[in-house]
C-alpha cells in the first residue's frame, strides 16, 4: 500500500491558521475583525414558497463586508498589512503594504445599523413591511461573525387600481396599452415595478410623438389603511407646465405636445471643435413638398458617401411623428456603419410659424452628426496564438478601405504568416527554432453594409442591421506530416434583431483541400489500413451552405448572470450531387463523384453550445456549458471532411487529455503512433469556477465531462460507436486548476488537469482517481478563455 504523506494539506493548514492568528493577536483591545456576514430568512409567515424578490440581493446591501481572502482562504492581505506597520518604517515596507497590504475590517456596530436600515427598506420597496430584523454578533478569537435574522411579514397585495389622467389623447393612448402594464391587481406590492412602470409609460409616449414627456410627469399614491394587508394604487399622469401668455409671473398648466418631424439634417464631416455648418456646403435629397427638400446633407468639399446609405439607415421620417424607437434605431443603424466613429442625434422644437408646414402640429427639425473615421489604414499586428494548446507567434498585414464603391463598403486586404509547433511528425530539416509548422496565406474580404440581393431592397425593417460579405483566401500549411493548400471563397450574410439576437447565413461557402503528406506518414496511413484516416488525408472539395444562430444577453459593465447560445447547422455537396446527375458526370476509380477530378464531400452537420455565466461577485464567477453535435456523410462520402469532424482533447474542451486524443469511445490505441482522433458524435458538459488572486492575476477551478464516438462501426475503432446504453459509461472526466494573466485584452492562460476517468480503460476500472501520478497531469496552454 502506497503510504499517505498529507504534506501539502498540512503546510496549507498551517498558513491558513497562521496568517490569521497574526493578524487578530495585534488588534487593540475592543477591536474585532469582522470575517464574516450571515443572512437567515424565515418566509413561515410570509405565506409564499417562491419570493419576488432574489435572496442573492440581499448581502449587497449590508454596509460593512470582510476583506476578499487569498484564493478565496487565506488572509494573507491582512497579514502584510500589519506585519508592515510594526519596527522601523521602510521603502520596502511602504511598498509591501501599498501592493499586498489590506486594512484589516474592524467590526463598526454603526454599519449593523445601517445595514439593517437598507434591508428594511429593501424589503418595504417588496412589500413586505413590519419584517422583524434582529442582529446577532458572534466573537472568537477577536474573530466577528455578524449574523441578520430576517422575519418576512405577510406581503402587502395590490387590491384595486385608479388612472388619473387629465389629458383625453394621452389617456386613450395609455388605455390601449394597459394590458401590458407592469402594475396589476392581485400582485404583490413591489415599488422597482412602479419605477418600471413610469418608465414603459414614458416609452409609450415618445414612441407616439410626445418628445418632452420624462419619467416625472408620473405619479403614483399608495393607500394602505385597508388593515387587511392590501392596498390601493392611484396613478396619474400630470399636465406639462408652461408660462402664461397674458402673466409672466404665472404657470398654467396645459396638455403634452406631439411633436411631428421636419427636416433632418446630416453632418457628414462633425468636428466638434468646428461644429458650426453654416460655413459647409449641403446637398438636398429627395422628399420635397411645396419645394422645400426635408433631407439636408452637410459636407466641406466633396460628398463622399452616396446619400442612399445614409438615407436608408434612418428610421425617423420627415412629415412623420417623432417615435423613441426610431430614433434609437437610427443611432444603432448609423453606428454599425465602419466608415463612422462617433454619431449623435439632436432635436431642436421649431418656434417661428412661419418655417412649419402646417399650423395645426408642432414640429422638431433633427441634426445627425456623423464623424468619419480614416478611408484607408495599414497596420501590422503580431500576436501569439495557440492551436490545441500549442503556442506559436503569427504576424498580419491588414489593408483596409471603409469606403471603397462610397456605399459604406469595407474592404480588408491581409497577408498572414505564422509559426506553431505540433505534435506528430519526423525530425526535419525545414522547421524554424523549435516550430515545426509554418503557415501563411492572403485573404481578401468586402463587406456591404446591406443585403445584396438580386431584388433591390431599399428600406429593410427598422429591426434588422444586415450586412452581406464576400470573402476569397489561400493558405499553405507546412505540418510535420503534411503539406496542403486551402482555397476558400464564400458569400453571406448576417444581420442582428434586437440587442442580443444575431444570425449568420453562408449561402455559398466553397473550400479546395489539397494535401502532400510526408512519405512516412502515408507508410503509417498503410500500416493502418485505416479508410477513414485515408479519406481525411485526401484532396477534397467542399461545398455547403451554412446557417448561424447566436443569444448573448451580456451587458457590459453590468455584473449580472448571462446566457450564451450558438446553434449552427451545415449541409454540403447536394448541389454539386445534382449538377453531377443531370450532367451524366463520369465518376473516378473510387466511384466517387468528382469536380475538376476532386472528389466533393456530401454531409449534414449540425452543433449547439450554451454557456450560463453566474456573477458570483465583481469578480467571480462560476461558469456552465454544454455541447453536442453531430455529422452525417452520405452518398458521396464515406466519412466526415477532416475539418468538419469533431474532436475532443486540448487546451478548450477535454484539458486532460492531450490534442485531440480522446476516444472515440472506449477505443484503446496500441498502435504507439500518433494521429488525431476524429468523431461524428460530440456531447460535453464543463463547471468552471473564477476567481481572482491578485491584480490581473486570476484562478481558475474547473470539471469536465464528454467524449466524441462514431456513427457506424469500424473495424480500426473498436468500442468507438455510439450505443444508448453505453455512452454515458465512456464519458471521460478531468479535473484541474488553471491560472490566467488576464490583461482584458491579452489573457494568458495554463491549465493544469488529470484525467479522473478513463473511458479506454476496462469497465470496473475506468476512475482512475486513486491511482493517479504527476506524469498524469497534462498541462495545456491557451490565449484568452476556453469559453
Amino acid at each position: 500500500m502506497k503510504k499517505y504523506r498529507p504534506h501539502l494539506l498540512l503546510i496549507a493548514l498551517m498558513l491558513l491558521v497562521f496568517s490569521s492568528c497574526r493578524v487578530t493577536k495585534q488588534l487593540k483591545e475592543g477591536d474585532y475583525m469582522l470575517v464574516r456576514n450571515e443572512i437567515k430568512l424565515d418566509k413561515t409567515k410570509s405565506g409564499l414558497r417562491k419570493l419576488n424578490f432574489e435572496e442573492e440581493d440581499l448581502p449587497a446591501l449590508i454596509q460593512q463586508k470582510p476583506n476578499k481572502r487569498f484564493v478565496g482562504i487565506f488572509r494573507l492581505g491582512e497579514m502584510f498589512y500589519s506585519d508592515t506597520t510594526l519596527g522601523k518604517d521602510t521603502k520596502f515596507k511602504r511598498w509591501i503594504n501599498k501592493n499586498f497590504g489590506k486594512e484589516p475590517a474592524l467590526l463598526d456596530l454603526y454599519s449593523i445599523d445601517r445595514s439593517v436600515y437598507q434591508l428594511r427598506l429593501y424589503l418595504n420597496n417588496y412589500g413586505f413591511f413590519n419584517s422583524v430584523i434582529d442582529t446577532a454578533v458572534t466573537i472568537k478569537r477577536k474573530k466577528a461573525t455578524v449574523t441578520y435574522s430576517i422575519s418576512l411579514a405577510r406581503p402587502y397585495i395590490i387590491n384595486d387600481i385608479e388612472h388619473f389622467i387629465q389629458d383625453t389623447a394621452i389617456d386613450r393612448i395609455f388605455s390601449q396599452q394597459l394590458d401590458k402594464s407592469l402594475i396589476k391587481k392581485n400582485q404583490i406590492y413591489n415599488a422597482s415595478l412602479m419605477d418600471d412602470e413610469r418608465f414603459r409609460i414614458t416609452s409609450l409616449l415618445r414612441n407616439h410623438g410626445y418628445y418632452f414627456f420624462s419619467p416625472e410627469f408620473v405619479f403614483y399614491e399608495v393607500d394602505s389603511a385597508f388593515g387587511n394587508h392590501t392596498l390601493k394604487i392611484y396613478t396619474s399622469i400630470q399636465q406639462a407646465q408652461s408660462v402664461s401668455e397674458t402673466d409672466d409671473s404665472k404657470v398654467v398648466e396645459t396638455n403634452h405636445r406631439k411633436y411631428y418631424l421636419n427636416k433632418i439634417s446630416i453632418n457628414t464631416e462633425f468636428n466638434p471643435i468646428k461644429s458650426d455648418t453654416s460655413k459647409m456646403r449641403f446637398f438636398l435629397d429627395t422628399i420635397s413638398e411645396n419645394g422645400i427638400s426635408r433631407y439636408l446633407f452637410y459636407y466641406s468639399d466633396q460628398l463622399r458617401i452616396r446619400p442612399s446609405l445614409i438615407r436608408n439607415s434612418i428610421f425617423l421620417e420627415p412629415l412623420k411623428l417623432y417615435s423613441e424607437k426610431q430614433e434609437e434605431n437610427t443611432y444603432r443603424q448609423l453606428s454599425s456603419l465602419a466608415l463612422y466613429g462617433y454619431t449623435s442625434l439632436q432635436f431642436r422644437e421649431i418656434n417661428n410659424p412661419d418655417k412649419i408646414p402646417d399650423n395645426d402640429h408642432y414640429y422638431l427639425n433633427a441634426l445627425i452628426n456623423l464623424t468619419r473615421r480614416p478611408v484607408q489604414s495599414f497596420s501590422v499586428e503580431t500576436e501569439g496564438t495557440t492551436s490545441g494548446g500549442k503556442l506559436g507567434m503569427a504576424g498580419n498585414f491588414v489593408y483596409q478601405n471603409l469606403n471603397i464603391f462610397r456605399g459604406g463598403e469595407v474592404l480588408t486586404l491581409k497577408l498572414t504568416g505564422g509559426v506553431e509547433w505540433q505534435q506528430g511528425g519526423t525530425s526535419r530539416d525545414d522547421v524554424l527554432l523549435f516550430f515545426n509548422t509554418i503557415q501563411t496565406g492572403a485573404e481578401a474580404s468586402l463587406d456591404f453594409p446591406k443585403f445584396v440581393l438580386p431584388v433591390s431592397l431599399e428600406k429593410m425593417p427598422n429591426v434588422i442591421r444586415p450586412r452581406t460579405t464576400v470573402t476569397l483566401g489561400i493558405n499553405y500549411q507546412n505540418r510535420p506530416d503534411y503539406k496542403n493548400y486551402v482555397t476558400n471563397i464564400s458569400y453571406g450574410y448576417n444581420w442582428r434583431i434586437g440587442r442580443f439576437k444575431s444570425h449568420n447565413l453562408t449561402l455559398v461557402d466553397l473550400n479546395s483541400v489539397s494535401i502532400f503528406p510526408d512519405s512516412s506518414f502515408v507508410r503509417r496511413l498503410e500500416e493502418l489500413n485505416d479508410p477513414r484516416l485515408t479519406n481525411q488525408y485526401t484532396d477534397h472539395f467542399i461545398m455547403s451552405a451554412k446557417y448561424i444562430y447566436i443569444f448573448n444577453n451580456q451587458e457590459r459593465g453590468k455584473v449580472q448572470n448571462f446566457k450564451y447560445l450558438r446553434w449552427s447547422i451545415e449541409t454540403a455537396g447536394n448541389f454539386l450531387q445534382m449538377i453531377n446527375r443531370l450532367s451524366g458526370s463520369d465518376t473516378n476509380e473510387s466511384g466517387e463523384s468528382v469536380i475538376w477530378n476532386i472528389p466533393f464531400a456530401q454531409f449534414v452537420r449540425t452543433d449547439a453550445d450554451f454557456r450560463y455565466y453566474f456573477a458570483l461577485g465583481e469578480d467571480n464567477t462560476l461558469v456552465y456549458r454544454t455541447m453536442a453535435g453531430i455529422g452525417i456523410a452520405y452518398n458521396n462520402s464515406e466519412v466526415l471532411p477532416f475539418e468538419k469532424g469533431f474532436y475532443m482533447g486540448g487546451a478548450n474542451d477535454m484539458r486532460g487529455w492531450k490534442y485531440r486524443s480522446l476516444g472515440p469511445g472506449s477505443f484503446v490505441d496500441t498502435t504507439g503512433v500518433y494521429f488525431e482522433k476524429m468523431g461524428d458524435l460530440a456531447i460535453e458538459t464543463n463547471l468552471e469556477y473564477r476567481f481572482p488572486v491578485y491584480s490581473y492575476f486570476k484562478g481558475a477551478l474547473f470539471a469536465d465531462v464528454g467524449n466524441i464516438w462514431l456513427l457506424n462501426n469500424s473495424e480500426s475503432y473498436p468500442g468507438g460507436k455510439f450505443e444508448m446504453n453505453e455512452f454515458l459509461s465512456e464519458l471521460a472526466v478531468n479535473a484541474g486548476i488553471g491560472f490566467r494573466l488576464d490583461f482584458s485584452f491579452f489573457i494568458f492562460r495554463v491549465d493544469a488537469a488529470a484525467p479522473l476517468k478513463d473511458p479506454s480503460y476496462p469497465k470496473g476500472e475506468r476512475w482512475r482517481a486513486n491511482n493517479l501520478k504527476m506524469r498524469d497531469v497534462i498541462w495545456s496552454f491557451g490565449i484568452g478563455y476556453p469559453f
